[in-house]
This record gives structure tokens, C-alpha cells and sequence, in this order.
């Protein structure tokens, strides 16, 4: 099969698919086109690298673990060549990625296309179980929900909704060995692995003495930890979880930037808290707790981006506990939580990430933002309450905007011995009205990083308004340029589908690459050209450069149509995944383009500038 496929020079494995065949004759087709594709790929992606200078950067192995690789040029070779196997294989590929009905996620999605998180566990006492993730899920829609419970293994499953496991503590969690980790995409795991818990503090991970004081002595027992888990098939890395030493965490990235493939296994930042004043808390520039949480925001989104300025790939941040206590540090009862959830959740967080700009003003307004520090690069050493309030500049409150818009997703904390917050007493007697309030808030927001909150004027000239743009939205005036290539999106009038899409110099296309995005929810947006109404699209099980286009009349294309923008930590940049089809849009040093998938198979050739224009700049 392998040598009908590939040809003689590289069917090398065409004895497998004829065993696997004769074996198991009810799967043996499928398991054949398997064996051919991996014979296939592999035969074809060796060579390729050090033939085509244009992928240059060396690819390896990594290529096909999910994991982004700056300038990967195994990538580069699969993209090209992959989109090039016959019809026939990439249908037998489509339906065995789909056929393993124990994935309830597809291995293609990241968790954090969830904005709605829980942290909750039924250790307790508190009689959580199937019934209640169920009940939550009914609100926000299982495919926007995840869950974690602070150990690698879950009995609450309910399908569709992503369960993440942890390794709680350097080498292990609650005793057993970080080797024991289930695989990844099975029983309702995604790709997506959590690190340590709150190794700043005494009560968990920083029960270790050695590992609260000293964070740069432990970037080698994380990378060991992380490729364990890779090595399961997961792709996508929490890093370790704050309790509130901003500094430990500075400290410990210093240490990863030059430990050896540490930098490649922190995908996010992530971190906790909870308040003593919930119940005086408002969200106003005159409260001082709204002040501090804004301030401590601001501190991991400055560090996401300085070390993605060192070399990391941090593609946001994790609010993955928060919740109320009382100034003897018992669980506030649910009015003070109510509060706390109304004022920073909902009025502060989801405002932002929805676009809200009387909240978005208000937060570039308010002085004393204050991150901490100090810096880990200063020459100091690190030392167990060093953390202080310095001054953030005169970008405190626009960086703090940023901050929230960096946030991919948050959980709040659901468990205290006894009780369960977000849910009503015994297991299935349904939602709280903390929960309630909790999962009708967060149920509209998207995952990732919302677009810049920058007013573009209508334009004087415009095409006549699709059924698209009645939501009431003024659309944003966009170019779409690719970081890597400098290359921009356009479309061409007179032609349909993939005719007259491309990439090309900004000079050449001056008319035909301003596209208009109109907002669907948030963080998600149908892309439509501006010159010639067309909607641009990725079509489900194809790849690459295969199914993608722009359709008109722009009232004619259905989901596949609409993308979700993912921040990437920098002004304006985001990565293009469809949120259909999972095909992240990207643009390659070697002249190819197109969208692929996995979104995470593709590198930094995915990420793009969303340069808005004003209406003298618009045609």
C-alpha cells in the first residue's frame, strides 16, 4: 500500500498496512491508510528539510507534538507535502481522528478556547459529581466548559466538556509519580496539562522549603516534569500556579530562559487569588482592592511579555482559582462571593474581554496600578518576601487593559470541606445562585485575547451592507498582515472560492486587502473582504492550503466562516484559527499559505498583525 501510495523510492514500509490488514480484517483499511500516512509523511518530511533552505530552523521531532517551534522547517515540509496525499488518505485520516469516541474533545481544539473554567473536586465531602458538571454545562454549553480537581484523574465526566489533569508538586501529585500521568485525548483529556500548585505557599507545592525560597534551583525538575508529559501527548503547558509571590514566579522564568528546553514547556502563566474585603469591594478607581487586582494582572501580563521578548512563547494567561475569604481565612458566605463575582468577574473581566469601552476607559484612567517587584534580571537574589509595589509608568492602565485581554480563560474556585459554592447542597440539586450568576456570565465570552479597543469611523464608501452587519456593530477596518512574511490577505473582486485569495506586498494589493470583521461573540469575528464582499473560510476535513476561500455573497457562508483572534502577547497580534474547522491561518517563509490543522502544528508563520485603519486610510 505504502509503495502504491508513495511511490517505490519511499513505500519502505509496505509490509505493515498488508500485516495490519490480514490481522484484523474489519479495521484493516483504515489502519492501512494509517500506516501509509505516518510512512508517507515521515519518508517525505526527512529529505525535504535539508533541501528547501527556505525552512530554515532546523525541525525535529517536536514538529508533530503540537508544540510551536520558531522557524520549523519539518513543519514546513509536512504543510507542503501532506496537502499533496491522495483524497482517498486525508478521508481515511478525517475519520480516524474522529472514530475514538473516548476523545469527548477533539485533539485539534485547546482547552483554553473555554473561557469558563471550574475548580472543584469531589474529595470533600461536598458530594460533587456527574450530575452537577452536567448542570453547568447546560448553561454555558459543554463544548465552553472545563474542569480540574488538583490531581491527574477525574470519575465526573461529562461529554464534551475538558477535564485538565495536574502534576501538583515537582515529580508527582498527592504521591503518585508524574509517570503514572493518563495519555493525552482520552476520557475527556485534551492537550492540555496544569504545573505545579502554588509553589510560593507553605500550605501546597511550597510546603517544600527548598522549593519556595529557591525558585531558580527547580527549572530542571519542571522541564523533566513537562517532557514526561509530552511524552504523552500533550502539547500545551500551565505553568506553574501563583498563590501570590509574583517575584518566585520572575525568579523561576529566569532560570527556564537558560535551562535547556524549559522555555518550550510554559504555554501560559497562571495564578490564583482571593480577597479578605469582598464584601466592600466595587470595581472603581477609588477602591483600593479593584486597584490591587488590577495591579496584580498587570505584574504576569508584563512578565508574559518579557520573557516572550527572551525567547519563550507565553500565549496568555490562566485565572485559574479566585474566590472570597473571611479575615480568619474561612470561605466567605455566598452574598460576600456574590459580590466579589458581580464587581472583578463580571463587571471588570468579562466587560473587558467583551469590549466594553466605559469599563475599558475607566481602567486607563486609574492611577496607582502598581505591579511588583523586583525585577528577577536586577542582580538581586531572590528572597521570601521581596515582592513590593513598583511604579508601573504612564502605561499602567492601558497595560492592565491588555492584561485582561491576554486572560484565555478563568475558573472559580468551587469546594470548601462540606459545601460545594457554585453548586445547591447534595450532588444533583442543581446550580446556586453563585453559580448561576457565575456561568450566565461567563457563558458569552470566547477564549483568547479580544481585538484592540480602537474606534474606526464608517467609512464614506462602502459596499451595501450584508446580513452580517446587523448585529448593530460599527465593523472594524482591518489589514491582515503576516508577521514572518510581511505579505497581506486580499481578495479579489470578480472571482469566488479560492480564485483570487492570496497573499501578496502590501504595494500590489492596496485596494483589495482592507477587510471588515464583524463580531459574532467574543473574540470571534467573520472576516469579509472590503473590495469585493467575499467571506473568507476553512472548510472542515481539509488542510492546509485544500478548502479555504472566500465565498459571496457573504450571506451564503455558513460557520465556517467565523474565526476566533487569539492575542499573542504583543500589540496587535493574533493567531487566525477557524472556529470550525480548528485551521489556524498562516502565511510561510517559503511562499505557501493557506490554514492548518492542528492549529498548533503551525508555528510562528500563524501569527498576524491586525493592523486597524482609520477612514482617511480606508478606500
Amino acid at each position: 500500500f505504502c509503495l502504491k501510495v508513495c511511490g517505490p523510492e519511499r513505500g519502505w514500509q509496505r509490509g505493515a498496512p498488508t500485516f495490519l490488514a490480514m490481522s484484523n480484517p474489519r479495521q484493516g483499511v483504515a489502519l492501512a491508510a494509517a500506516v501509509a500516512i505516518c510512512c508517507c509523511a515521515a519518508s517525505l518530511a526527512a529529505p525535504s528539510v535539508a533541501a528547501d533552505p527556505s525552512c530554515a530552523g532546523g525541525g525535529t521531532a517536536a514538529a508533530f507534538s503540537g508544540l510551536p517551534e520558531q522557524g520549523s522547517g519539518r513543519r514546513c515540509a509536512v504543510r507542503e507535502r501532506v496537502a499533496k496525499l491522495p483524497p482517498i488518505l486525508m478521508q481515511f485520516k478525517d475519520a480516524i481522528h474522529k472514530s475514538n469516541r473516548s476523545r469527548a474533545v477533539h485533539a485539534t481544539r485547546s482547552t483554553f478556547s473555554r473561557w469558563c473554567g471550574i475548580a472543584v473536586n469531589k474529595e470533600q465531602g461536598n458530594d460533587y459529581n456527574t450530575e452537577d458538571l452536567a448542570a453547568a454545562a447546560g448553561i454555558v454549553g459543554a463544548e465552553k466548559l472545563w474542569h480540574y480537581n488538583w490531581r491527574m484523574t477525574s470519575e465526573v465526566h461529562v461529554d464534551n466538556v475538558q477535564f485538565v489533569p495536574m502534576i501538583k508538586e515537582p515529580g508527582n501529585t498527592l504521591g503518585t509519580d508524574t509517570s503514572e500521568l493518563p495519555v493525552a485525548f482520552e476520557d475527556g483529556r485534551g492537550g492540555v496539562v496544569k504545573g505545579w500548585n502554588e509553589p510560593d505557599d507553605a500550605g501546597q507545592a511550597g510546603r517544600d522549603i527548598n522549593l519556595r525560597s529557591n525558585p531558580e534551583a527547580f527549572a530542571q525538575a519542571w522541564t523533566s516534569d513537562m517532557l514526561a508529559a509530552k511524552a504523552k501527548g500533550y502539547t500545551e503547558f500551565i505553568g506553574p500556579a501563583m498563590a501570590h509571590d509574583t517575584c518566585w514566579l520572575d525568579y523561576f522564568l529566569k532560570a527556564c530562559e537558560t535551562t535547556a528546553g524549559c522555555k518550550e514547556l510554559v504555554t501560559y502563566l497562571a495564578f490564583h487569588r482571593y480577597r479578605l474585603d469582598c464584601s466592600a469591594y466595587e470595581a472603581s478607581p477609588e477602591n483600593a482592592g479593584w486597584r490591587d487586582d488590577l495591579s496584580y494582572l498587570l505584574t504576569y501580563y508584563r512578565l508574559m511579555q518579557k520573557y516572550n521578548s527572551r525567547g519563550f512563547n507565553i500565549k496568555g494567561l490562566v485565572f485559574d482559582e479566585l474566590g472570597c475569604l473571611t479575615p480568619s481565612y474561612t470561605f466567605s458566605d455566598e452574598e460576600e462571593q456574590l459580590q466579589y463575582m458581580k464587581q472583578w468577574y463580571k463587571l471588570t473581566l468579562v466587560k473587558v474581554k467583551m469590549g466594553d469601552a466605559d469599563m475599558i476607559n475607566a481602567i486607563k484612567s486609574t492611577p496607582w496600578i502598581m505591579p511588583k517587584g523586583p525585577d528577577a534580571h536586577s542582580g538581586r537574589s531572590y528572597s521570601l518576601g521581596m515582592c513590593t509595589a513598583q511604579d508601573g509608568g504612564a502605561d499602567a492602565g492601558e497595560d492592565a487593559v491588555r492584561a485582561i485581554q491576554s486572560l484565555v480563560t478563568v475558573a472559580w474556585f468551587s469546594i470548601s470541606p462540606g459545601q460545594n459554592h457554585l453548586f445547591s447542597g447534595s450532588a444533583g440539586q442543581g446550580i446556586s445562585t453563585l453559580g448561576q450568576a457565575y456561568f450566565d456570565a461567563c457563558k458569552d465570552v470566547a477564549g483568547g485575547g479580544s481585538l484592540p479597543d480602537v474606534p474606526v469611523p464608517a467609512p464614506a464608501e462602502s459596499p451595501s451592507p450584508s446580513q452580517d452587519d446587523d448585529d448593530g456593530d460599527d465593523p472594524l477596518v482591518v489589514k491582515l498582515v503576516a508577521r514572518v512574511t510581511g505579505k497581506v490577505l486580499f481578495a479579489s473582486s470578480g472571482a469566488n472560492g479560492g480564485q483570487g485569495l492570496g497573499m501578496g506586498s502590501p504595494e500590489e494589493h492596496a485596494e483589495d486587502s482592507f477587510w471588515r470583521l464583524i463580531r459574532v461573540a467574543a473574540g470571534r469575528y467573520r472576516i469579509i473582504s472590503r473590495y469585493s464582499d467575499r467571506v473568507l473560510y476553512a472548510a472542515s476535513g481539509s488542510n492546509w492550503g485544500e478548502g479555504l476561500g472566500a465565498g459571496g455573497p457573504s450571506s451564503e457562508v455558513g460557520s465556517d466562516g467565523e474565526w476566533n483572534f487569539i492575542a499573542q502577547g504583543g500589540s496587535h497580534l493574533y493567531r487566525i484559527v477557524n472556529a470550525l474547522s480548528d485551521r489556524c491561518l498562516y502565511s510561510a517563509r517559503a511562499g505557501n499559505w493557506g490554514a492548518g490543522s492542528p492549529a498548533n502544528w503551525v508555528g510562528d508563520d500563524g501569527v498576524w498583525s491586525v493592523e486597524v485603519q482609520s477612514s482617511s486610510a480606508t478606500p
